[in-house]
């Protein structure tokens, strides 16, 4: 059997989780995906709790832009044990993200001497008797399971009106309690970006005039700074307390936190969804790439990291042909060729049609018409692999470099003799 080569198809499928409002890759991520597209992984944006989505299909899923899982957490966290079940591994590890999608974790790094921002946990009902205690202090207020400044207040702890609106908050959370920190207005909060557990870059984030909350979408603006040593080293204490806590192995961490008195004290730990500014940071959106390739390596150490996708819409996707050919069954995803013409032809060759069963097989042609679609199931196996295919293959078909309609890259036999040469 002949084979044209051409560009190297895709290895691995790594699904961006994201949310309904943020459906796409977003700007901030475009260069990451970018990048791994380079190294051979086909990155893939999936709403998080979209029930059409085939989770089996990928390889990992790297969570981003979920930036509604605080409003449906139970439904969250049945999603993390669903992707366990499948095998599925997200990126940072299922484990890392429950925990850390609670920001009752501020209360175990306080455990092992990390310096925070002072932290009580109250229930609802609890809050009026908490604030009293806090006298005429400013304080900060938000659920322990939040994001975006989502119910969150600021104000005095005997201010009439802040009361009124600590009244109104739902009563089924459980909420911080925090002195407010004005050097976060001031001076402004800092986030260290890791990943694999190294230093990358940092930005200093600084809220908007006559506000308090630094995030974006409440008119906060970014800037990126060198942090000072012992910022880096109060940074990367938390980091040891969480892999002391056996939450090791992050690919990213973002440490937040602000400066009081020239000491860093540690606001939020974010190990889930955080943004990591890696816009305006192409060097660090490749450096994650790449280790996050060598991760994929690691997740499945079984399939090579020099593995090939070959698209079969024939005999290849039945289990008996596949045990003959390879030794196993392969694990495919349903996907379609367009712009090619399916039709059949008969095998002449005694082993291929004992093996198959079958004295005709399908072949594709290409037609150039993207109305013409052929149905069928994308593998991925090994180089070798391949080169049994190919031996099964007779000569009537060549292996041809192809981009299905998924978007995926992957081999596929078609006719070696254009249709228009064919014989009748």
């Amino acid at each position: 059997m002949n084979s044209a080569m051409s560009d190297r198809p895709v290895t691995r499928r790594i699904a961006l989780a994201t949310c309904a409002d943020l459906p796409s890759i977003q700007h901030d991520d475009a260069h990451l995906a970018a990048s791994l597209e380079r190294l051979g992984i086909q990155p893939a944006s999936c709403i998080w709790n979209d029930p059409a989505v085939d989770w089996s299909s990928f390889d990992a899923v790297l969570i981003r832009t979920i930036w509604d899982y605080y409003k449906h957490h139970a439904a969250f966290i049945t999603w993390l044990d669903r992707l366990d079940r499948l095998g599925i591994p997200t990126i940072n590890d299922s484990r890392v993200l429950r925990w850390n999608s609670d920001k009752r974790y501020l209360l175990d790094l306080a455990r092992h001497e990390v310096a925070i921002i002072p932290t009580r946990v109250v229930g609802a009902h609890e809050l009026i008797d908490a604030l009293a205690a806090m006298s005429a202090q400013p304080v900060v207020i938000k659920p322990t399971i939040s994001g975006g400044a989502w119910h969150t207040l600021r104000g005095n702890a005997d201010d009439a009106t802040f009361l009124q609106a600590v009244a109104r908050l739902p009563i089924e959370l459980d909420y911080l309690v925090q002195p407010f920190v004005p050097e976060v207005v001031s001076a402004g909060e800092w986030s260290l970006l890791y990943f694999a557990g190294g230093f990358s870059h940092a930005v200093l984030k600084r809220p908007a005039s006559g506000d308090y909350r630094v995030q974006s979408e409440h008119g906060g603006s970014v800037e990126p700074v060198e942090p000072v040593a012992a910022t880096l080293a109060a940074a990367e204490q938390a980091l040891a307390a969480v892999a002391a806590m056996g939450y090791g192995d992050l690919a990213y961490a973002r440490i937040d936190g602000v400066v009081c008195d020239d000491r860093f004290l540690i606001m939020e730990l974010e190990l889930l969804e955080p943004s990591l500014f890696l816009d305006g940071q192409p060097q660090a959106a490749e450096r994650f790439a790449r280790q996050l390739s060598a991760r994929l390596d690691r997740l499945h150490p079984d399939t090579p990291a020099a593995g090939e996708c070959l698209f079969s819409y024939g005999t290849l996707q039945t289990a008996a042909v596949q045990l003959a050919t390879f030794g196993r069954q392969l694990a495919g995803q349903p996907d379609r060729l367009d712009g090619y013409r399916r039709e059949l032809i008969r095998i002449d060759d005694p082993h291929v049609v004992a093996t198959s069963g079958a004295s005709h097989h399908p072949i594709v042609h290409h037609s150039g018409n993207q109305d013409d679609r052929v149905s069928g199931t994308v593998f991925r196996l090994s180089a070798a692999e391949l080169a049994r295919a190919d031996a099964y293959e007779v000569d009537d078909y060549r292996r041809a470099a192809v981009t299905l309609a998924s978007g995926i890259h992957a081999w596929v036999y078609v006719g070696a003799t254009p249709a228009s040469l064919a014989e009748p």
